[in-house]
């Protein structure tokens, strides 16, 4: 399971929120004290997971994402006034990371939410799930991927997975890793979470998703 660890943190290439962009295509930033305070509650904490989850990094996170190839979307019309992240690791090789993002009004973030939540977007995750394994020294290949309007949550929402088989170089039989992503929209928040786990889906997704929901601003 050890060497477990690095695989999953390896699928994790792209933001949960700032969904793709790069350079003056990504938010404006206008951070407040109050909103950061704001995200920092809102985002994923140990109490919302169940027992076997510790908590590894915590704060603002980081600037926008890498440019994908065929999705590259225009964020510059939105302001982001707050935003965190917070990344749990779990001794059987998952990891959760969770990110919100607050913006100045709802009309911001729903628009923030429409530009980014695309079918293009599925084919990045492949590619960064791909490219994340590979350069870890694992050969793998997708074997599903999907994008859904369900699960619900908050004002609106959309979720994607992809699921890889990797083939280890070290005796392990070949296995599947899962990567679930929730992206949803609350009052003038946007929150994101990604699930990545080996053999199957993190359980009770849903439950996490709505407790971050009913925190967000």
């Amino acid at each position: 399971m050890k060497r477990l660890a690095p695989l999953t943190l390896a699928v994790l290439v792209l933001p949960a929120v700032a969904l793709a962009g790069g350079g003056s295509r990504m938010e404006q930033e206008r951070l407040t004290r109050a909103d950061m305070a704001a995200a920092k509650r809102a985002v994923a904490h140990k109490v919302d997971l169940a027992a076997g989850w510790r908590l590894v990094s915590s704060g603002p996170g980081k600037r926008g994402g890498d440019r994908c190839a065929g999705f590259d979307p225009d964020f510059s019309a939105f302001v982001i006034t707050g935003k965190a992240r917070t990344i749990f690791f779990h001794r059987a090789g998952g990891q959760i990371v969770s990110q919100v993002a607050v913006f100045p009004n709802a009309r911001q973030a729903a628009g923030d939410f429409k530009v980014g939540a695309k079918p293009a977007f599925l084919r990045c995750l492949r590619s960064a799930a791909l490219q994340g394994l590979r350069g870890s020294g694992f050969r793998a290949r997708v074997t599903s991927s999907r994008m859904s309007l369900t699960p619900r949550v908050g004002a609106q929402s959309v979720s994607y997975q992809v699921v890889a088989k990797v083939f280890p170089t070290n005796g392990v039989p070949p296995f599947k890793v899962y990567a679930d992503v929730l992206v949803f929209r609350q009052g003038r928040s946007l929150a994101g979470l990604v699930f990545t786990a080996p053999y199957g889906s993190i359980s009770n997704q849903v439950g996490v998703a709505r407790s971050v929901a009913r925190r967000l601003p």
